[in-house]
């Protein structure tokens, strides 16, 4: 289980990402700046699989995973997701991350949905500068490798590996409720921050900061791309008792 939202304008978009995972699971390590293809990128890291599931680089290019339940589960030792994420953000364009995520041999790999971030500077497929950033859907069923382009304003995005539709149809009036048909240049961060740490309609498996007695959220994540600079805030432990503190930033380069 995991929820994602985001917030774009025309100089800056945020990312926000509850992550859920098992009790069972160990601790994330905090947020720090890797180097993944000479490219500087901010990224928490998971011990267990040596990657992570949300990454930002210093061009700008956000890359969020949420597991995919209700695609086709491979059999067998499976590759980590994760390790899709970092890799990805060793490249300074989408496209380029599409390019070696294509060539991965994704037989072994679970179902995902890879949420992709483009800076508003970048330019889309046809050579024109949009007014504000792409995100854009990269998804592995166990079957295809799909590319949905321009996802917008259209949010949030979420993950449950127990009752889906019932998740998703509390979740989605929750964020209809705090966010509503507000558009994003007048939406508060204090209204995504509210949405990440809700209990409504109580603290439980449905609650976007879910409480399971096996699984819970573990961690939020917060990232800020402006026009020179980017940020990396986080709370490690749930966003409902947790304080967010801003652990890295990078200088944003440009894209030529």
């Amino acid at each position: 289980m995991c929820t994602i939202s985001w917030l774009l304008s025309s100089s800056s978009y945020h990312v926000f990402f509850n992550r859920d995972e098992q009790r069972a699971r160990p601790f994330a390590i905090p947020p720090c700046i890797k180097v993944e293809n000479e490219i500087q990128a901010i990224m928490p890291i998971d011990p267990k699989g040596s990657g992570t599931w949300c990454a930002v680089n210093e061009y700008g290019f956000t890359f969020a995973l949420l597991n995919f339940y209700q695609g086709r589960l491979p059999k067998g030792r499976l590759i980590s997701r994760g390790k899709l994420v970092r890799a990805c953000a060793g490249f300074d364009s989408i496209d380029k991350a599409l390019v070696y995520l294509r060539s991965q041999h994704h037989a072994k790999i679970a179902p995902y949905s890879l949420l992709c971030f483009s800076p508003s500077s970048q330019k889309n497929r046809s050579g024109q500068s949009p007014s504000n950033p792409i995100v854009r859907m990269i998804r592995w069923d166990g079957k295809s490798l799909t590319d949905t382009e321009e996802v917008g304003q259209e949010g949030p995005l979420m993950s449950s590996s127990v009752n889906y539709e019932q998740v998703f149809a509390s979740r989605l009036n929750v964020y209809q409720e705090i966010i509503g048909s507000k558009t994003n240049s007048k939406s508060q961060l204090s209204d995504f921050f509210r949405f990440h740490a809700s209990h409504v309609p109580k603290r439980s498996a449905q609650s976007i900061c879910m409480h399971r007695d096996e699984a819970h959220t573990v961690s939020f994540s917060h990232v800020e791309v402006g026009l020179s600079e980017i940020n990396y805030s986080y709370a490690n432990g749930a966003p409902c008792k947790t304080p967010v503190e801003n652990l890295a930033t990078l200088k944003r380069i440009q894209c030529r």
